[in-house]
């Protein structure tokens, strides 16, 4: 029975952090600003998540245009990355999403 309610829990965390993939986004990028393939590498290994470029970079494109994030570049290692960091705007919707979930699921 244990492992039948493991399997649904994990099932039941893809499912949100896929349908929430931008709230969790920015929830990584409000730890410390990232670059897109940092974000695959902590999706992967800490939400069990396999993204990939093309819905990864389309996915910031957009919270970029929509003032959640702004990126920039830096160089590392005589590589150019563009490192996303977190606005103003990204902190109110994080905090509007969890007061969202916390009404929704009465909490």
């Amino acid at each position: 029975m244990l492992s039948d309610d493991c399997d649904i829990g994990d099932d039941l965390r893809r499912r949100l952090y896929r349908a929430f993939l931008d709230v969790f986004l920015l929830r990584l990028i409000d730890e410390e600003p990232r670059w897109g393939y940092r974000l695959m590498e902590i999706l992967r290994d800490r939400y069990g998540l396999r993204v990939g470029p093309p819905v990864l970079y389309p996915l910031l494109s957009s919270l970029e245009r929509r003032g959640m994030v702004e990126g920039f570049d830096v160089h590392v290692g005589g590589r150019r990355r563009k490192v996303y960091q977190l606005t103003s705007r990204g902190r109110a919707y994080m905090r509007r999403f969890r007061e969202v979930v916390r009404e929704a699921l009465d909490l």
